[in-house]
């Protein structure tokens, strides 16, 4: 048996704890409060008959506190070489974004700082970037994280990919094959493939 009255309007998605739970201007008396589920909200929440039940909570009428809590604070130099928070448009799925931005969330969680890497000075960054530029992959940015001081190339075809930051500055031919191992392993052919990749990926790309 359906209410007599129907709704004064369309729920509103406004910011109730149930913002499509049924509401009338009346029902019948043996559906109000205590013998039914439906409970009359105070005038000033306009007076309506709202169901009332666990999954609605004790006052479905009553606007919600705002809850979300603040963005964090994005340390220098992080934006530069993650990017900014994945945004739901650039992804086909909901699930994927939310991968993505659990990945981003937890790279800023670890996020130290960037810039070069103790050890090292900026001739051997320049070198090694004029390494990395030439294969295609742009110029690498350092930072010092979860697992310490790594390497991104934010610029390339794969913007996650990373490696240990001591191979990326004293052995970078080695990590240039590392990067258009896994380009051939997704089904992309470097313009120009590094003599350094396995053969046999190669092969299975012809």
């Amino acid at each position: 048996m359906a209410p007599p009255n129907e709704p004064n309007e369309p729920p509103v998605p406004a910011n109730t704890v149930q913002p499509f739970t049924p509401r009338y201007q009346d029902v019948p008396d043996t559906w109000k409060w205590p013998l039914g589920p439906y409970q009359q909200a105070p005038t000033e929440f306009g007076g309506d008959w709202w169901k009332v039940n666990p999954f609605t909570g004790p006052e479905p009428w009553r606007p919600v506190e705002a809850s979300s809590s603040p963005e964090p604070e994005i340390p220098e130099g992080f934006t530069e070489i993650f990017g900014a928070r994945p945004d739901a448009s650039d992804f086909s799925s909901a699930r994927s974004h939310k991968a993505a931005e659990m990945r981003w969330e937890q790279d800023l969680k670890y996020f130290q700082r960037g810039g070069i890497p103790g050890g090292f000075d900026q001739a051997q960054v320049d070198l090694a970037s004029g390494v990395f530029e030439k294969w295609d992959m742009g110029r690498p940015q350092f930072y010092e994280g979860r697992y310490g001081w790594m390497a991104r190339f934010p610029d390339s075809a794969i913007p996650d990919f990373e490696a240990n930051v001591t191979a990326s500055l004293e052995v970078s031919h080695i990590v240039v094959a590392k990067y258009q191992a896994r380009q051939l392993l997704h089904g992309v052919t470097p313009r120009v493939v590094h003599p350094f990749v396995p053969p046999f990926l190669v092969s299975t790309e012809s």
